[in-house]
């Protein structure tokens, strides 16, 4: 299969409400690579990598996010080269 990357863009009420972890639990199960950091404009910035049907299956679970989360949008942008890394990470 092909490997893809994407930078991600959650907005929505997604800081403070545990999205980074959930999204770093997910990554680790589905097995894509990559980070999730919070922004300083109150979104989420993630980094997926990996197999597309893999990051289909993570960006779907991004939409709907952890239990007291409020997602209004995801934002996509397919990157044209693979940064290689080597596990996911969550940045502080």
């Amino acid at each position: 299969m092909s490997e893809k990357s994407y930078r991600v863009i959650i907005k929505g009420i997604v800081q403070g409400v545990n999205f980074r972890n959930f999204t770093k639990i997910e990554a680790d199960r589905i097995g894509v690579r990559g980070y999730v950091q919070n922004t300083h404009d109150g979104h989420v910035e993630a980094f997926f990598e990996g197999e597309e049907e893999r990051i289909k299956e993570l960006i779907s679970m991004v939409h709907v996010g952890p239990a007291h989360a409020k997602v209004k949008e995801v934002k996509l942008y397919e990157q044209d080269s693979l940064s290689n890394f080597k596990d996911f990470r969550v940045i502080r």
